[in-house]
């Protein structure tokens, strides 16, 4: 699904080109429709292509891939004989982020792809689990059915957008009898209603979305008549836990490693926080019931399913075990105790942690908009009490609301600080993939500071060449890597395709922030290899331009208030 938005990414832009140069020449309603259609069918002929040419496959040969993989050929095989497709064409992208995605133009043109982090960090019956998801969605021809379903928001954005600007136009006619007004007003109304709908059409669509890869997970169990296997493999794919067969390196290796390094003195660290071995090395119930407990109990993770495509992995997880019933099987992982995992972390509720971070993550933004209520109100109220068109009532209240503005500005400039300390805390210590996995209160702004040491294994994207971020492997886990330089366009586009590789293979320290989003990820503080390579993420100065912008505006309004206040009293 990441390939399909990266696509639909890169057709936005031409349609955005599009409409403004539509909007400019003052194109009809029916020809900027007729043009959005021809990019959807655009994007679905080309879109393959697209991702072919973006994307580091390696397309293998079916004899070739049958041979070299014939657990993998069973699946593919089977699902040929029972839904009579054609056989699909088999790529393999050499990084070992494990993921795997499908494209094509029909079920019978379908090309499925696997990187070498399925075939490396999952085994034979989870590869195959995983590769049957994949022709789910070929069989399912969900290629047709998505670019369709996310067809109709854009038409109805295209729809609001014409509107809007073509109300515009009929406001500013000039016209005695004032049907330009009016046809102007009814146009405003559409457009309003149109943005309405095509908001709820784009919710809808991710809810489709989400509903294709629940069919598909069940069309995984149905393959391999096992749901089990779906499920063990999820735990890696999307929380990065990783079981004994997976961990080349033992601890005492790698404190050793570690001291070689020269980069800090593991007995100095901390002790860890989740015990999440056992005997066997599997994890146990209580590490994956904790990195679960986050998609089950956090508010978060409520707000980010609305928009996201793909279902929360711990749902999809109870799903394949309701699935499992059918074959008579146990589920594998149940999550029983995450609830009492929840609350030993995070108490009876997570409200009042939510609202908290809620609010400071949207503090600028709220303080500007009480502002701006506050300044209708002040406004509305002279007007009532005081004839305004008064010279020294006029020049009182826009004296008033220079000073006013000017403190609201310093306000919003510190709320901006405040931001930036509560998501940019100090104190880094060492830490380990599963510690932080398993911290139920992380948030996009609720963050742990954490040192990490590991190697790096592949690409944020996997085989995505534009992707500047990376994939990093503990002792423990898998972790996401969020990296952005100083320029975020050209500096991020240089580092994917040259300093990228300075890392892939290599050992690593990286210092930064654990967060939570719709999947954990690591924010980039610095990263240093042992070979002396070292870059630096400078997103948190960069956040301070904001305040700085706020401070200037506020004293430019501030000198003005003095000069206004000069000259009337």
């Amino acid at each position: 699904m990441s390939s399909f938005f990266c696509v639909v990414a890169l057709f936005g832009l031409i349609y955005a080109i599009i409409f403004a140069i539509g909007i400019w020449y003052n194109w009809s309603l029916w020809l900027m429709i007729g043009l959005t259609i021809g990019i959807i069918l655009l994007q679905y002929l080309l879109g393959p292509m697209i991702i072919n040419w973006i994307y580091n496959i390696n397309w293998i040969p079916y004899e070739e891939f049958r041979r070299d993989y014939p657990h993998l050929a069973e699946a593919v095989d089977k699902v040929i004989e029972i839904r009579g497709i054609k056989t699909p064409l088999m790529g393999i992208i050499p990084d070992k982020n494990p993921n795997a995605f499908t494209f094509g133009w029909t079920k019978n043109s379908a090309r499925i792809v696997i990187t070498q982090g399925i075939l490396e960090y999952l085994n034979n019956d989870e590869q195959k689990a995983v590769v049957a998801h994949e022709l789910g969605h070929v069989v399912h021809n969900d290629f047709i059915l998505m670019t369709l379903v996310f067809a109709i928001p854009l038409l109805l954005l295209t729809i609001a957008r014409w509107c809007y600007y073509a109300s515009r136009g009929f406001f500013h006619s000039g016209d005695d009898e004032g049907v330009g007004v009016a046809i102007g007003a009814a146009l405003t109304v559409v457009a309003a209603l149109s943005y309405l709908s095509y908001f709820i059409s784009y919710l809808i669509s991710l809810v489709i979305s989400r509903i294709r890869e629940y069919y598909a997970d069940e069309h995984a169990g149905e393959i391999t008549e096992n749901p089990n296997l779906l499920s063990t493999a999820l735990v890696t794919i999307a929380y990065g836990l990783l079981m004994e067969r997976n961990v080349q390196e033992n601890r005492t290796s790698r404190i050793r490693a570690l001291r070689g390094f020269g980069i800090f003195n593991p007995q100095a660290a901390t002790a860890f926080a989740v015990s999440s071995a056992r005997g066997d090395g599997k994890y146990s119930k209580n590490a994956i019931q904790a990195a679960a407990a986050w998609d089950l109990f956090n508010p978060w993770a409520k707000y980010y399913q609305i928009f996201s495509t793909h279902p929360l992995p711990a749902k999809r997880i109870m799903r394949l075990n309701k699935q499992c019933d059918i074959y008579g099987i146990k589920p594998e992982i149940d999550f029983s105790y995450a609830k009492k995992i929840k609350e030993e972390q995070a108490g009876k509720s997570m409200i009042p942690e939510f609202l908290t971070d809620v609010t400071i993550m949207y503090l600028p933004i709220l303080i500007f908009i009480a502002l701006i209520a506050l300044t209708l109100v002040w406004i509305f109220n002279v007007a009532g009490l005081y004839n305004i068109s008064s010279g020294g009532v006029l020049d009182s209240m826009i004296s008033n609301l220079l000073l006013f503005w000017a403190l609201g500005f310093y306000l919003i400039g510190f709320a901006v600080l405040v931001k930036v300390g509560f998501k940019y805390k100090s104190g880094f210590e060492p830490n380990e993939v599963i510690n932080l996995v398993t911290y139920v209160k992380a948030s996009p702004i609720r963050t742990i500071p954490a040192i990490l040491e590991g190697k790096i294994v592949g690409r944020g994207v996997p085989g995505y060449y534009f992707g500047e971020d990376m994939l990093l492997q503990d002792e423990t886990g898998l972790m996401f890597l969020d990296y952005q330089s100083l320029l975020p366009l050209f500096g991020n586009l240089i580092f994917a395709m040259r300093t990228i590789k300075k890392y892939i293979g290599y050992r690593v320290r990286v210092i930064g922030w654990y967060r939570r989003g719709p999947s954990p990820y690591f924010e980039i503080k610095m990263i240093e290899s042992a070979s002396g390579q070292k870059n630096k993420n400078y997103r948190k100065q960069a956040s301070y331009i904001w305040a700085i912008i706020a401070f200037v505006i506020g004293f430019i309004i501030f000198l003005l208030w003095i000069q206004v206040s000069g000259l009337f009293f």
